[in-house]
């Protein structure tokens, strides 16, 4: 369970972080965010935190809840989907709105290096609601 906090409070920290940046994506399509070396370095660090949790969980620990109760069963599987709301909605700003609107005077390695990071950030949070959701489906009744 310290694991999926973990993982938990990364996406919560990684959203609560990103969201000035979002807002002016959406708000300023095509203007580039500032360089920010410490909201970057920040950002990576979370992004590991979170998957060697992630990992770790996956390859080493197993969910121990194996008893039936539909109530949990169907919130932990909301919330598995529902985390994954806000990656998919920055993927759809990002790539949709902001990216065709960027001009001439654009940094391009500074393109290429936060999109690599937005995409390991996706990554995360997508293995995040996958342990969520395992969550779910431990407590889900047994069917033969």
């Amino acid at each position: 369970m310290l694991l999926l906090a973990i993982q938990i409070f990364g996406a919560m920290l990684f959203v609560w972080q990103q969201l000035p940046s979002f807002r002016q994506i959406a708000g300023n399509p095509g203007e580039q965010l500032p360089y920010d070396a410490f909201g970057d370095l920040m950002t990576v660090g979370i992004l590991f935190i979170m998957q060697i949790s992630f990992w770790y969980r996956l390859l080493y620990i197993p969910i121990p809840f194996r008893r039936s109760n539909i109530f949990l069963n169907h919130v932990f599987l909301f919330l598995g989907r529902l985390s994954f709301i806000f990656g998919s909605a920055l993927f759809g700003v990002a790539v949709f709105r902001h990216l065709p609107e960027l001009g001439r005077e654009t940094d391009i390695l500074l393109a290429v290096k936060r999109g690599m990071i937005l995409v390991g950030c996706l990554f995360a949070l997508f293995c995040t609601s996958l342990e969520v959701e395992r969550l779910g489906h431990a407590f889900e009744a047994n069917r033969n």
